[in-house]
């Protein structure tokens, strides 16, 4: 099929895997991004590369660039990836419709999604578990304070990779964990803290009505930083329990496209919400590997097609995010020399990977020049490496 597709957000993993899902079905691939040099414009299987306004300094220029460029290439499909363009191509779904074909959930279901507190309500109307959480809008601070049971979390209701989350571990340290969330990122939501077991996350693609057309499950085994992050290292699974309740919550919020739901596994099994990615997943690859396709589902569904849905999977296998984040991972492990010696263990029999391919190298030198651009940049550098908490 000769489907020419433009893939945004090229700087991400996510979109390196959509690029060569989407190549090997045979379609023409231009892969976007705000600058030059990112490390899926390295791939040999990108046809065109774009280089496009960035969405988050200059929105305006992001959308009319696209609309622009959707006539002049003729895009049969955009697929967005990370944050800002997802949530530009849902604001602006119908005037994009008019040149190109998106699949992506109107503003009005999506944006509460990326608000971790509106995620919550839905969860809880859904009859998902939750952690126990206040909103300060709704219960004053101070009744706040009192009533909940330490240690707590302080945690912003929009931002990403565990950014700006507070551990407070008595009432003194309350006012300030609050202020200093408030004064990056508006007013937060107070979450009990689960001393966790592990994490679980499911995957699930919809269609305009609401019917599941993929889904997948994967357990998170590394994550860099240490105290909570992205996934390095993940397994797929075949967690059924988290798969019905990620269902269940993105029906209540009339949910359509791919979205991620993440949750943290307590003291008694049970599995309690953590947030939703409305959009692709940086893992992706373990899916599409694992025999779960979701970019060419999302392809299928914008073209109009019907796909009979994908359910099936092989489990157990294993996804790495080796460069450069396993590397991180294993010089802050407890034991370096425990982290050095798994990340030499290769295994391309039980093991995909999100970046390293023999049959793509060069997607690790455009590793390389993004991380040197990035590390250069001190607010990018900034932005890198303040996660977790």
């Amino acid at each position: 099929m000769d489907f020419n597709t433009l893939v945004t957000d090229g700087r991400s993993l996510a979109a390196l895997a959509i690029i060569r899902s989407l190549s090997r079905k045979g379609y023409t691939i231009h892969c976007g991004e705000s600058f030059k040099h990112n490390l899926s414009s390295y791939s040999k299987y990108v046809d065109g590369r774009v280089k496009y306004p960035d969405p988050e300094d200059d929105p305006d220029g992001f959308v009319e660039y696209l609309h622009a460029g959707c006539e002049q290439e003729g895009y049969d499909l955009v697929v967005p990836v990370r944050d800002h363009t997802t949530i530009l191509l849902s604001k602006y779904r119908e005037t994009l419709s008019e040149v190109t074909n998106v699949f992506v959930a109107p503003y009005d279901v999506l944006d509460p999604l990326m608000d971790k507190g509106e995620t919550v309500k839905i969860a809880q109307r859904a009859d998902v578990p939750t952690p126990d959480t206040w909103f300060p809008e709704e219960t004053p601070l101070e009744q706040i304070c009192d009533a909940v049971e330490y240690p707590v979390l302080v945690r912003p209701r929009r931002s990403s990779g565990s950014r700006g989350i507070q551990y407070v571990e008595d009432p003194e340290e309350f006012d300030e964990a609050v202020d200093l969330v408030s004064s990056q990122y508006g007013t937060p939501m107070i979450q009990e803290y689960i001393e966790k077991c592990g994490y679980t996350t499911a995957c699930v693609l919809f269609d305009r009505e609401q019917r599941t057309v993929g889904e997948f499950s994967y357990e998170r085994v590394k994550e860099y930083p240490l105290s909570g992050g992205p996934t390095v290292v993940g397994e797929s699974t075949d967690d059924r329990e988290a798969k019905t309740y990620a269902k269940q919550l993105l029906r209540e919020a009339g949910w359509m496209g791919p979205a991620e739901v993440e949750f943290i596994i307590d003291q008694n099994g049970t599995p309690r919400l953590l947030e939703v990615n409305p959009r692709f997943w940086m893992p992706v690859q373990l899916a599409i590997s694992a025999g779960v396709d979701f970019p060419t589902l999302i392809s299928r569904l914008a073209a109009g097609d019907e796909p009979d849905p994908v359910t099936e999977y092989e489990t157990e296998l294993t996804y790495r995010w080796v460069l450069p984040n396993e590397i991180l991972w294993a010089m802050n492990a407890d034991s370096t020399w425990d982290g050095m010696r798994d990340l030499v263990q290769f295994d391309r029999s039980s093991q995909c990977y999100g970046s390293l391919s023999i049959r793509d190298p060069k997607p690790v030198l455009g590793t390389v020049a993004q991380s040197l651009r990035f590390l250069t940049d001190p607010e990018k550098r900034r932005f890198i490496f303040d996660r977790g908490w």
